[in-house]
C-alpha cells in the first residue's frame, strides 16, 4: 500500500505547533526558572519517600492527603527542623569568630610583640628577623578570612526573602507529588519520547544516585560533623557547632573528610600549648571519626550510587558552584543521568553496528 506524502498545509501545521511549542515552554521556563532547583528536591525527596509514604497511606486507611500530610510533618520535624537550627547555631557562632579574627589581626598589625611563638619552636630565633613581614601578612590574611565571612553571612541575611520562598515552593510541590500514585519523575520522563528501558534506566539511576548521597553521603557526613563538633566543644575551640557544619561539608568532599579538620584542630591546639587535647583530639579524629566512614559507608551506601570517586568528587564541588547547598544532592545526580545516558547512546549506537554487521553477513 502506497502512503500519501504529507501535504504541504499539513507540514506547515507541524512547523507552527512546534513553534509555539518552544515558544510557550522557553517562557514558561525563564518565568519559572528560579523555582526549579526546589521543585527538582522536591520532585527527588517525594520519589526518595514513596516506600515511607505508601505505608502511612496504607496506615490511615488510604486517604492519600492525609498521608501525605503525615510523611511531610515527620520529614520537617525528624530531618529538616534539627539541621536548620543547627545552621542558625552554626552562623551565630560564625559571627562571633569574624569578631575574634578580626581583633586577632588587628592585634598582629599594631603589636606583634605581643604573640610570640611557643618555646618548642627550633626556628624560632631564625624569625626573628622577618616577624615583622610574617605578622603583616598574617593580618592581611586572617582579615581577608575575616571580611570573606562577614561576607557570607551578609548574603544570607539578603537572600532570607529569597529562601524562605523557595523553601515554600520545595514543601508544597512536596506535598503534592507524595499523593501521586506514580511517582512525579516517572511523569516528566514519559514526556521526553525515549524507551521505557531507557526512562526506567533514569528513573533507577536518579532515585539511586539521591538516596546513596543522603541516605550515605549526607548521612555519615552528619555523624562525623557531629563528633567533630562535640570533640571541638570538649577541647574548649571557639565555634564548635560552626565547624561542626565545616567538618560536615568537609565529609561530603572525597579524599578530604572531617578528620582533616579535627587534625587541624588538634594542630592548633598544640600549637597553643594544650598538648594532651591536643592529642586526644587527634587520637579522636583517628580511631573514631576515621572509623565511622569504613564502617557505616559499605552498609549505608552499598553500590547504589555506582559512580567514581573522581565523579563524585568534580560533580559535587561543580554542583555547590552552580546551585549553592543544593548541588550536594543535585549535582552527584546530574552526574549519575550523564553517565547513565551516556551509556545508553553507546548501547544503542553498539547495537546499531552489530545489526549492521549481521545484514552485511
Amino acid at each position: 500500500m502506497i502512503q500519501s506524502k504529507p501535504s504541504l498545509a499539513e507540514n506547515w501545521r507541524w512547523l507552527a505547533l512546534i513553534l509555539i511549542t518552544l515558544l510557550i515552554t522557553v517562557t514558561f521556563v525563564q518565568m519559572t526558572l528560579g523555582f526549579m532547583v526546589p521543585l527538582a528536591l522536591a520532585a527527588i525527596t517525594g520519589g526518595m519517600a514513596q516506600p515511607m509514604n505508601r505505608k502511612i497511606v496504607a496506615f490511615v486507611g488510604g486517604r492519600r492527603n492525609t498521608g501525605s500530610l503525615i510523611t511531610l510533618l515527620t520529614l520537617m520535624f525528624v530531618v529538616i527542623a534539627p539541621l536548620f537550627a543547627l545552621i542558625i547555631l552554626a552562623i551565630s557562632q560564625a559571627s562571633a569568630l569574624v569578631d575574634n579574627v578580626s581583633n586577632f589581626a588587628s592585634t598582629l598589625s599594631t603589636d606583634p610583640a605581643t604573640y610570640t611563638l611557643p618555646s618548642w619552636v627550633p626556628f624560632d630565633v631564625n624569625l626573628e628577623d622577618i616577624r615583622q613581614k610574617v605578622t603583616e601578612r598574617m593580618g592581611t590574611i586572617l582579615q581577608a578570612v575575616a571580611r570573606f565571612f562577614v561576607a557570607s553571612v551578609g548574603q544570607v541575611t539578603v537572600g532570607a526573602a529569597s529562601f524562605f520562598l523557595s523553601l515554600f515552593v520545595y514543601f508544597y510541590a512536596l506535598f503534592f507529588f507524595l499523593q501521586f500514585e506514580t511517582p512525579i519523575m516517572v511523569q516528566v520522563l514519559r514526556y521526553t519520547g525515549l524507551r521505557h528501558e531507557t526512562q526506567a534506566k533514569l528513573h533507577e539511576r536518579i532515585v539511586s544516585v539521591s538516596r546513596a548521597t543522603i541516605k550515605g553521603t549526607l548521612s555519615i557526613a552528619f555523624i562525623q560533623g557531629a563528633l567533630g563538633g562535640i570533640s571541638f566543644w570538649v577541647a574548649g575551640i571557639e565555634g564548635a557547632a560552626f565547624w561542626s557544619v565545616v567538618m560536615m561539608v568537609a565529609a561530603v568532599l572525597p579524599g578530604l573528610g572531617a578528620p582533616v579538620v579535627i587534625f587541624i584542630g588538634a594542630a592548633y591546639l598544640a600549637f597553643e600549648g594544650a598538648y594532651v587535647a591536643a592529642a586526644g583530639l587527634a587520637l579522636w579524629a583517628g580511631l573514631v571519626v576515621s572509623t565511622i566512614d569504613n564502617v557505616l559507608r559499605p552498609i549505608l551506601v552499598g553500590r547504589d550510587a555506582k559512580l567514581h570517586d573522581v565523579m563524585i568528587l568534580i560533580s559535587t564541588l561543580g554542583g555547590l558552584s552552580l546551585f549553592g547547598a543544593s548541588g550536594l544532592v543535585l549535582g552527584p545526580v546530574l552526574a549519575g543521568l550523564f553517565v547513565t545516558i551516556w551509556q545508553t547512546l553507546a548501547e544503542a549506537v553498539g547495537n546499531t553496528e552489530a545489526l549492521e554487521g549481521e545484514d552485511e553477513a
